[in-house]
């Protein structure tokens, strides 16, 4: 494998460049009606159970689209992250087709990182996404085709989360509205495990959206 390798997502408007230095991570599981790949080995971090849905962004997340919401193909992005509460990042991406793919962080970022924090916001602090250790890497974003109009999701776990095993869309989700109700609908039926004894623990989720334009 050469040092640089691009990695084209056909299910995100992004390609992404970064160096890799190893193999991919799994952090999270599909729920029990889910049948498990029979190569994993990672324990589950996700377990689908019945909860009650807690306010859509209670932590205060803010996410801000760099430079601007409307984005040219070929064109670079990054992105802007507040909260008012610490907890765990992750940035999910549905294209003007509506197809559903993590962007951040992704297995690629988990298998360089040398700490288990690497997506941890800190109130008031802006994190900005790659970010600059990732940027030395030579990691970024740059905006893939479809045209049209899409959204990115900034979701913070108030446990350690780090990537989510999204769900199969049957539908295409109908403009941010309709994005956010769903994933929150989903997250608040997730457990954690603790890290003991494999306890379920609720978690609370916090979210922001932003419409973007792919020209």
């Amino acid at each position: 494998m050469s040092p640089a390798e691009l990695v084209c997502r056909k299910q995100s408007w992004f390609a992404i460049v970064l160096l890799l230095a190893g193999s991919g991570v799994a952090l999270a599981a599909p729920p029990p009606s889910a049948s498990p790949s029979g190569g994993a080995t990672n324990a589950p971090l996700l377990w689908r159970v019945q909860a009650s849905r807690g306010a859509a962004n209670a932590a205060g997340v803010a996410l801000e689209i760099l430079p601007g919401p409307t984005v040219n193909i070929g064109g670079k992005v990054s992105f802007g992250v507040t909260a008012r509460k610490p907890g765990y990042l992750m940035l999910v991406d549905v294209d003007a087709e509506g197809r559903m793919s993590q962007i951040f962080p992704t297995a690629e970022l988990l298998a360089q990182s040398v700490g288990p924090d690497m997506n941890l916001v800190k109130p008031g602090v802006q994190f900005i996404v790659p970010t600059p250790a990732a940027q030395q890497r030579g990691f970024e974003y740059v905006v893939a085709p479809p045209a049209g109009s899409a959204v990115i999701v900034a979701i913070l776990s108030e446990r350690r989360v780090q990537l989510l095993d999204l769900p199969d869309v049957q539908r295409k989700l109908q403009g941010p509205a309709d994005t956010l109700s769903y994933l929150s609908d989903w997250t608040s039926q997730l457990r954690i495990p603790d890290s003991g004894g494999g306890r379920l623990l609720p978690n609370n989720w916090s979210f922001d959206i932003k419409s973007y334009s792919i020209k």
